[in-house]
């Protein structure tokens, strides 16, 4: 590590303010390092401070980041050479390791099914093409069928689960959208094997006619480290019948998956299916969550007009991208709310609100007999299946985001949206939010998220007073790309705002990995990391204290009939 003397604070100012006119050529440029490929592995390698990092923090800051996109630059769509989608990128771990002002980086691959595949072929993919089932990507139908039974193997897990990050007991588990995940050990970053649980299968029926779908890649944890989520749960009634459930579920120290509540929507009747047409009841159509509400007395689910599809089970395509086969924004259907009480798991209410999608959550909590849930919210699916698309990323931005509040009067379930910017606020693409997690499912002031998330346009880390609609921003130079903020409570702080954010990125000037700490009072700037090697654009982050992951988890099975 290279640690800059206290002359190089003003080099900081530069950073926070700097807005170089750069061509939109050069901007595109900038913005494709973070679609390109890592080379090699870096172990806890040396970085460069500018300016300072607190002695009491500490942890290691792990990301779901990029490893490949494949040839991004040369794209063949026939074959496919390239990851057409963010969410299907192939992962690495990655993390700055922090401890008494000092930090280090590492970039390794996991031991998986994939990265063997990928070896295979000197990881290029203009020999492997695109092996694996993916989310949104397009595939290469017979490399997908020459390495299926790999795939199959019990012998190692097929891939590292790359949106979130959760934590049971001392364990960090990797997790995406199935009520399963993959033990990392966030020192090491080796994976140990799908997290262990002491349930059998949450209690349903451990036969191919059971199955889940769309588990929240994110969670909520209660002080005592109690997790709650949510899952689908597919029941074949017959050849023809299908019933489906919102299950909510929590996880305590004793590692069982408790079935606390059920919502059954009913039993879809696929004679009904015709051809590629979607079901035509939307009431037999869960909506979709990545991530939901928890008040001090509820759990509520803002389910979105991205509809499950029961017809999907007819005509499934295991060559074909799984989202747009089982999910379809329906501007004509509704976005559900669903509210269950957490004492006695009794779903109380329902709503049905203009359709809208939803990606992630600020704060919610209860007063005067109304629930008030902030989350980020749009008019349509397009942020998952238009703009993450890397030819659509590759291009200019153009798309923002509704930063709202849903109200819910607690007593009729009546509930409304309203906005939580100023009426005078220019449109922005706000992602990757987050809050003093310290204040989860009550009161709060402030929620953080970054502007232009993944695009090329000047990213920046904003403040949002949720109360006034006041915004304070803290934006980087052109060429700098930052993902999710992580709020770090000062020891001792009293106040909700005292604390760091920290956030991960590139640089695509020097082609260089980041980590930025700001003060979450001020907004200002306190210290940059610059890594010797280069990092990709990723998902979510997390800082996880050094003493997580001392524990290994082995496998555990469980039915995921799509997905």
């Amino acid at each position: 590590m290279i640690k800059m003397s206290s002359h190089t604070i003003g080099i900081l100012s530069v950073f926070a303010v700097c807005a170089c006119a750069y061509t939109p050529e050069e901007l595109g440029q900038f913005l494709r390092v973070g679609l390109s490929n890592i080379q090699r592995e870096t172990i806890d390698g040396p970085t460069t401070i500018e300016g300072t990092v607190p002695t009491w923090l500490e942890g290691n800051f792990v990301r779901h980041a990029c490893g490949s996109f494949g040839h991004t630059e040369s794209r063949d769509k026939n074959l496919p050479n390239y990851i057409g989608h963010l969410f299907d990128c192939m992962e690495i771990g990655q993390k700055f390791r922090i401890q008494n002002g000092t930090v280090t980086f590492t970039n390794k691959w996991y031991d998986t099914v994939v990265n063997d595949i990928y070896n295979y072929y000197h990881r290029d993919m203009n020999l492997s093409s695109v092996f694996l089932v993916s989310t949104y990507s397009k595939t290469n139908p017979g490399q997908v069928d020459a390495w299926r039974a790999n795939f199959s193997s019990t012998s190692k897990v097929p891939e590292v689960p790359h949106v979130s990050w959760w934590q049971v007991g001392n364990q960090a588990i990797a997790m995406s959208e199935t009520p399963i995940g993959v033990v990392v050990d966030p020192n090491s970053l080796q994976q140990h094997g799908n997290a262990q649980y002491t349930d059998q299968n949450m209690g349903f029926p451990d036969t191919p006619a059971h199955g889940f779908t769309n588990n929240p890649a994110h969670e909520h944890t209660e002080p005592d480290g109690t997790l709650w989520s949510t899952v689908i749960s597919t029941t074949w009634l017959g050849p023809t019948k299908l019933n489906l459930k919102r299950v909510v579920y929590k996880v305590g120290a004793d590692r069982y998956r408790h079935v606390v509540g059920q919502y059954d929507y009913g039993t879809a009747d696929l004679t009904l299916c015709h051809g590629r047409s979607r079901y035509p009841d939307p009431a037999l159509r869960p909506g979709y969550l990545h991530s939901f509400c928890m008040t001090e007395n509820y759990i509520i689910l803002p389910e979105a007009a991205y509809m499950f599809d029961p017809c999907a089970y007819t005509h499934y395509d295991g060559h074909v991208p799984f989202f747009p086969q089982a999910f379809s924004f329906e501007p004509r259907a509704f976005s559900r709310l669903l509210v269950m009480r957490r004492s006695d798991g009794t779903f109380v209410g329902e709503a049905h609100l203009q359709p809208f999608f939803v990606t992630h959550q600020l704060g919610s909590y209860e007063v005067n007999g109304e629930a008030r849930l902030d989350m980020l919210m749009y008019d349509d699916a397009s942020v998952y299946d238009k703009i993450t698309y890397v030819d659509a990323l590759l291009g200019p931005g153009d798309y923002s985001t509704n930063v709202s509040r849903i109200t819910v009067n607690l007593t009729d379930f009546r509930a409304s949206i309203s906005s939580l910017r100023r009426p005078d606020a220019s449109p922005a693409f706000l992602e990757m939010s987050n809050i003093n997690y310290a204040y989860n499912g009550r009161k709060y002031t402030y929620g953080y998220m970054v502007r232009n998330f993944d695009m090329r346009e000047q990213n920046a880390i904003v403040k949002l007073n949720v109360d006034t609609g006041s915004e304070v921003e803290h934006v980087f130079p052109e060429g700098t790309y930052v993902q999710e903020p992580q709020f770090v409570p000062r020891p001792g702080a009293v106040f909700e705002d005292d604390g760091l954010l920290l956030t991960q990125g590139f640089d695509g000037v020097t082609k260089k990995a980041i980590m930025a700490i700001l003060d979450a009072r001020t907004m200002t700037l306190l210290g940059k990391v610059t890594a010797r090697e280069l990092a990709l654009f990723g998902l979510h982050n997390r800082l996880f204290p050094l003493n997580v992951g001392s524990f290994i988890g082995t496998h555990a099975e469980i039915h995921v009939i799509i997905g």
